[in-house]
């Protein structure tokens, strides 16, 4: 039986696109109201669109979570526009693409902060909010099997930021357990996302997901389906842990399946995508 969300507020960062509008979407068919927060603010007007066309409720709010006083701010307007915070699913990554020496210190540090900062910036400033939640609060970061559970050459520097929110999940699950709130992750492989078109294109994506166990990438929707149960009363006794869903990258990698890839990441070292 799928579990109700209605009159619950969630936040998604990166809900304009890829990953983020997946989990935006499943939230709202499951009668939450979704705060979709986007650096570009015409992505998330459009998922809202998709999501009122299907009678769900959701608003969009333009924020660049690499910058702390952005992500106070967004937590600010949810909680005016909806009379509270009840879950955050933060999905948006400024993905700097390159291994040592071909990731300039802008480009790092945007990464590091969309990534690990944003984390601490959104719990911080939610805290009091998701300690009010009915059934309790929920933080629920997107991380990567890549930095955790397996390294990625030319993925250097993503590799590092998602190792520090991996870091911080674990952490800040005891900080706030005592206020009701949970803190988790979901770590995935490949899913077949904007970005990664943008980086594989359709043969290249088509032909790495064919290497994975299970026979093709992820999808946005598998991502979605994670964090409705982590943000699900049925999660309530899980903190501080990470579900990785990789289809079974990490325990069988064909030499192929990194050649496709590192063709790919060697052509988009240094370029934000």
């Amino acid at each position: 039986m799928s579990e109700s969300f209605a009159g619950k507020s969630v936040i998604v960062t990166g809900g304009g696109r890829g990953v983020g509008r997946g989990i935006a979407k499943a939230f709202a068919a499951a009668d939450a109201k979704v705060m979709l927060g986007a650096r570009t603010l015409s992505y998330a007007e459009s998922v809202q669109a998709e999501i009122e066309a299907e009678a769900g409720v959701a608003a969009c709010f333009a924020a660049d979570i690499a910058r702390h006083a952005d992500c106070r701010a967004l937590v600010e307007a949810t909680a005016k526009a909806f009379g509270g915070v009840d879950i955050i699913v933060h999905a948006a990554a400024d993905i700097p693409h390159g291994g040592l020496g071909h990731v300039d210190d802008e480009r790092l540090e945007a990464g590091f902060a969309s990534i690990a900062k944003a984390a601490w910036w959104l719990l911080d400033a939610a805290r009091p909010h998701l300690a009010k939640a009915k059934d309790g609060g929920r933080f629920i970061a997107i991380g990567s099997i890549n930095g955790t559970f397996n390294v990625v050459p030319n993925m250097t520097a993503y590799g590092m930021a998602k190792a520090a929110l991996d870091a911080f999940v674990r952490a800040a699950a005891g900080d706030v357990v005592g206020d009701g709130i949970t803190v988790n992750a979901v770590n995935p492989g490949l899913v077949a996302s904007d970005r990664a078109r943008a980086v594989l294109g359709d043969d290249g994506l088509a032909a790495y997901g064919a290497t994975v166990p299970v026979g093709r990438a992820g999808t946005p929707e598998d991502i979605a389906h994670a964090c409705l149960f982590l943000a699900s009363a049925r999660s309530d006794y899980i903190t501080g842990t990470t579900i990785k869903m990789d289809g079974g990258s990490t325990v069988a990698a064909p030499a192929e399946r990194s050649a496709i890839l590192q063709e790919k990441l060697k052509a988009q070292q240094g370029k934000a995508i």
